[in-house]
């Protein structure tokens, strides 16, 4: 099996975040042992997952940054990263993103300069500038490209040599129905020529083990194929709606991850305490949703307090404190009571 990886990723995003860390990549380098992939980020964790956990020898990253200014710190010892990770990783950190914001200032960005912690060479993984020789021949291609909107010029430019059923997928920055559609714009969706899909980490993959993978596009044998790669090589594996992956693993994952909180703990409560038909509670959780909907595009994000006071749910919402919902409502009154206007 060969894996096209293109992007290598720059880990100065990660280090302006200030709350990202090395956990699965020291999980990944002790499990390895090769102690070099304790720094590795991006797709450079990904590969070395793929390689080292999951056995794919044959591994290659594109990325132009390659022939230009691919900068990789030396300051910090693999086994030092490691043991601090076991047990306090912000021991180490905070002098790992210092390193990182003083090199970025003379450093441009990608695709001319990078910062890594470990070259993929090091870890027996071939690179490359050429997207097309990267591709050639490969059966997965697992794509970590610029914002959404650059990426059909970069893919059409390599499309033509993709191999018939190969699995595409990409690992952040566009949602799964647009990556889609390039491929489909280009004609090579037709007769399944390729499984069109994600591998999407949810969060930076050097901190997080896990997998997002998108149904609805791809064949089902190549979407079970994925999902048990992902289980060896990141852990743990997410099969989801491809519609759904932008709201789980994107910016908008907290405010998701409430909502269906709230509707599940809400369907619990109302069918099985209040005894209300499965139809009646779909017609009033839709009303609720499609409404609060309709008064953020009406009056925006930012001016939602001035037509509706979080106040007004104190004397309401607290009626239906049983059930599943007061696992969660009381929680959730106590930031409207904060944020109420009178």
């Amino acid at each position: 099996m060969k894996v096209a990886i293109l992007g290598a990723g720059c880990y100065r995003t990660h280090a302006a975040a200030g709350i990202t860390n090395f956990a699965r990549a020291c999980e990944v380098a002790k499990l390895a042992n090769k102690p070099e992939i304790a720094m590795t980020h991006s797709t450079g964790i990904m590969a070395a997952e793929l390689k080292y956990l999951a056995g794919i020898n044959d591994i290659v990253i594109a990325d132009p940054v390659f022939d230009n200014q691919f900068t990789v710190i030396d300051d910090f010892a693999y086994e030092d990263v490691i043991k601090a990770h076991e047990t306090n990783p912000e021991s180490i950190m905070p002098a790992i993103r210092a390193k990182v914001k003083e090199v970025a200032k003379d450093l441009p960005k990608p695709p001319k300069g990078a910062i890594h912690f470990t070259h993929p060479e090091t870890l027996g993984i071939k690179v490359t500038t050429d997207d097309r020789e990267a591709v050639s021949d490969a059966d997965l291609i697992i794509t970590w490209l610029p914002k959404g909107d650059m990426q059909k010029g970069i893919i059409e430019k390599f499309a033509g040599d993709i191999k018939e059923g190969a699995i595409i997928t990409h690992a952040c920055t566009i949602p799964t129905t647009k990556f889609y559609n390039i491929f489909n714009e280009l004609g090579l969706v037709e007769n399944k020529k390729v499984n069109v899909t994600s591998y999407h980490p949810g969060a930076v993959p050097e901190m997080k083990g896990q997998v997002f993978i998108s149904e609805g596009y791809a064949a089902e044998p190549a979407i079970q194929k994925l999902v048990d790669l992902g289980h060896k090589a990141r852990g743990t594996a997410y099969k989801l709606p491809a519609e759904l992956l932008g709201p789980v693993c994107d910016m908008c994952a907290a405010l998701t991850a409430v909502t269906y909180a709230g509707l599940l703990t809400y369907r619990e409560s109302v069918m099985n305490v209040l005894g209300a038909p499965a139809g009646f509670a779909q017609m009033m959780a839709a009303e609720s949703l499609e409404q609060i909907t309709a008064l953020m595009k009406k009056t925006g994000i930012a001016n939602m307090e001035k037509s509706l006071d979080p106040g007004v749910f104190l004397g309401t919402a607290d009626s239906m404190n049983f059930g599943a919902l007061s696992e969660i409502l009381p929680t959730v009154m106590t930031a409207l009571e904060k944020r109420k206007l009178q």
